[in-house]
């Protein structure tokens, strides 16, 4: 029997799915691979026709594992820190910088809470840099089904920012779904929505706000494939009060778990 990989989104893309049948051949991938694509261009239409497009990179290290041990049921405390650099204009400009810890419990093998703080960093291209305080709240969970992993991640966030003293509450709804293509490779795509659930006096507006929708492989580097590096097409559409933006962004990502 395999070992039972930990709990919800932050287990390893693809490490839950059991490998596809030998006889489903290439036809199958280019199926899989032709729908998510349109999906993907669907989830990511803009919402008003005028857009201002942009080039970026955006590079990630996420990593969780247990805080001491399990029990036989799967239940046990859990650690998370993710880190971010991203890169605008043409990945020629940094734009932000994120270093987000949290701690946790997996209250099953496949869904886990847990809350964090998250320490950004932007800088804009008009003034200096600015810094964000967030504190957040997160459910993951997954569902391993015949050929796929389906994966949920909900994340409510208080934003504290430099120029205001309200809070600004952010609701955060992530899905994934990863199927595996060889042994260690996999094909993945995701959706996340952000809804911005109060106006602040420094400029959040309630209301769908973002949508980041990514499509892209990976591959993990070691024989317990519990590493992995997953590269992929980003589309970012952010509301803004005149011409909305529409990033194109090259994602590369490092999944460790341990």
């Amino acid at each position: 029997m395999p070992r039972r990989p930990g709990a919800g989104w932050s287990r390893l893309p693809g490490r839950e799915v059991r490998p596809p049948a030998s006889a489903r051949r290439p036809q199958h991938r280019a199926r899989l691979l032709r729908g998510l694509l349109l999906a993907l261009g669907f989830a990511t239409s803009p919402v008003h026709a005028d857009t201002e497009d942009d080039g970026g990179l955006w590079l990630a290290a996420l990593g969780q594992g247990a805080l001491g041990p399990a029990t036989a049921d799967g239940r046990g405390f859990r650690w998370w820190l993710d880190l971010h650099a991203r890169w605008r204009d043409g990945a020629g400009d940094l734009d932000t910088t994120i270093i987000r810890p949290a701690a946790g419990f997996a209250l099953t093998p496949r869904v886990t809470l847990l809350a964090g703080y998250a320490y950004v960093i932007t800088h804009p291209a008009s003034t200096g840099a600015a810094e964000e305080h967030r504190p957040w709240q997160q459910l993951t969970w997954t569902i391993p089904l015949e050929t796929v992993t389906l994966a949920s991640r909900t994340r409510l966030e208080q934003r504290f920012v430099e120029t205001g003293s309200q809070a600004g509450w952010r609701l955060r709804q992530f899905v994934r779904v990863t199927r595996p293509l060889a042994a260690r490779s996999y094909v993945t795509a995701y959706d996340e929505a952000f809804f911005e659930l109060n106006d602040t006096g420094w400029g959040q507006r309630a209301g769908l706000r973002q949508n980041r929708a990514f499509a892209g492989l990976g591959w993990f580097i070691d024989a317990p494939r519990k590493t992995a590096v997953e590269v992929g097409y980003l589309n970012q559409w952010v509301d803004r009060p005149g011409d909305d933006g529409l990033n194109h962004i090259l994602s590369i990502n490092l999944f460790i778990n341990r």
